[in-house]
């Protein structure tokens, strides 16, 4: 699949806020639109983007229009995903990915959204972001990169590493080097448990020489390694070229029988000699850099870093 490049983002450009998954309020909708508005572009929605039906933003077809509107509109410059929650694995075959490729475009979100990111690649060569959604807190750290990776076809980028405060005594923002060397490839994945439930599907992503990311939430280590043991036996991730790990907030477990999230991770990827880190800024925290799903990265797990080596936007 040939691959496509989004056009860069510029003052004033239009971005379309869409509801693919969970549900929003208007209030939670106001405050998209103002940091949109900070950010210098201007907004734009359906009124769609406020359905609701059960714990999904509107239906399956609903949600499904709303977003190819976003990408048949020619006077929208980027697509933004208002929130994830869940729902958006429901609409994947609703899409139509031959429109899509023919209008690429910025399009960007985490968590649930993981799974339109790797359709969009897999199916479209359309490069994506996995990084801030509307609701997401845009501080400086977010803004920064956001900006950096969306306005700017920079030939390469090392993204910069910053703790979040007050999480010196949370070993789950810790930041680790899990298996040593260097690897090269294009970027792939996005929260692990949707990734995880591609597997078997006509949207599975292949991870072969791939640089592959994943995060989670409030899973405990035993379901963190129910999904990675399934991908290492299910899928070709034992073919990647490295792993980066972002922080998985709220899978520690204290006062109860269990490895520790250090020692599980341990265990099941370092016996597939890859290059890996844990702990790098992304994900479901405050500090949540974009990663260009499709873009060619190097990770040096030696020195924890990670550089684009080419541009993402165009």
């Amino acid at each position: 699949m040939k691959k496509q490049l989004p056009k860069s983002l510029k003052p004033g450009d239009t971005i379309g806020i869409i509801t693919p998954a969970g549900i929003i309020s208007k209030f939670q909708l106001q405050t998209i639109v103002d940091t949109i508005h900070g950010l210098a572009y201007k907004s734009y929605f359906l009124p769609s983007v406020l359905s609701a039906q059960g714990y999904l933003a509107g239906t399956d077809a609903e949600r499904a229009e709303e977003l190819m509107h976003m990408f048949e509109n020619k006077k929208v410059n980027a697509v933004m995903c208002a929130r994830g929650g869940y729902g958006a694995n429901r609409i994947l075959n609703l899409l139509d990915y031959k429109t899509i490729q023919k209008n690429p475009k910025i399009f960007i979100g985490y968590s649930d959204i993981s799974s339109l990111i790797t359709a969009f690649y897999q199916k479209c060569g359309l490069v994506s972001f996995h990084g801030p959604v509307g609701i997401s807190e845009f501080n400086e750290f977010t803004a920064k990169i956001f900006s950096d990776i969306l306005t700017c076809p920079n030939d390469t980028y090392e993204y910069p590493y910053e703790r979040e405060p007050e999480t010196e005594h949370n070993s789950e923002f810790d930041f680790y080097t899990i298996s040593k060397g260097c690897a090269e490839g294009k970027l792939i994945g996005g929260n692990l448990s949707l990734i995880n439930s591609l597997i078997g599907t006509d949207f599975e992503p292949i991870f072969k020489n791939k640089l592959v990311f994943l995060e989670d939430i409030d899973e405990k280590p035993y379901k963190i390694d129910r999904m990675l043991t399934q991908l290492i036996q299910a899928t070709d991730i034992k073919l990647a070229a490295g792993i980066i790990f972002g922080v998985f907030k709220g899978c520690e477990v204290e006062n109860t029988p269990s490895f520790t999230l250090k020692e599980t991770l341990e265990q099941l990827i370092k016996p597939l000699n890859l290059p890996s880190v844990y702990g790098f800024p992304f994900g479901h925290i405050k500090n949540n850099m974009t990663l260009p799903a499709g873009t060619s990265a190097l990770l040096d797990a030696n020195r924890k870093t990670l550089k684009l080596t080419e541009p993402s936007v165009y």
